[in-house]
């Protein structure tokens, strides 16, 4: 009997304790983050701006954003990985997994934080990036014709993941 109690207890303890690391090291919380889609065919629009009004900040590092286009004429996904630390930084190819041509890589469309020489995304700072008109048109009658942009943004590490941002935008 004393056996069983030994065994079970070591074996609770060793959940708990387990468990509590990973408590000890929960992902971030990005609170009252707002979104805003500017639907159209000119430079400054088709642009996604997210911004983190308040919660944790988060290393850019740890970052990758998942955008959908879906509607009649187009059903595609990219994932921006790898994220370049400053605003200044362009996105390059091997910072898109899955369709590239969904962002636009141009110089100027992508500012993903604000320019202020840290590499993290802290209250007050705005992911923003372009998608390619070419790829997913929001507007009314173009073809390849898109009617619903999903974007998330996920915290990822060793560790574990989590989402801190999502939201459709149905322009």
């Amino acid at each position: 009997m004393v056996a069983i109690a030994v065994i079970l207890a070591a074996t609770i303890a060793t959940f708990v304790l387990g468990f509590a690391e990973d408590v000890d090291n929960p992902a971030p919380s990005v609170g009252q983050t707002s979104g805003e889609f500017v639907a159209g065919g000119d430079r400054d629009q088709q642009v996604v701006r997210i911004t983190h009004v308040a919660g944790d900040s988060v290393a850019v590092e740890n970052i990758e954003i998942i955008v959908r286009a879906s509607g009649p004429g187009v059903d595609t996904e990219a994932r921006l990985v790898d994220l370049p630390s400053t605003a200044s930084s362009k996105l390059l190819n091997e910072n898109i997994d899955g369709n590239d041509d969904l962002i636009d890589q141009r110089s100027g469309s992508t500012k993903l934080i604000a320019d202020d020489g840290t590499d993290v995304w802290s209250a007050g700072e705005t992911i923003e990036f372009r998608v390619n008109s070419g790829t997913a048109d929001f507007r009314d009658g173009e073809t390849p014709a898109a009617n619903e942009l999903e974007v998330d943004i996920v915290y990822v590490d060793s560790e574990s993941s989590a989402t801190l941002f999502e939201e459709t935008f149905r322009p």
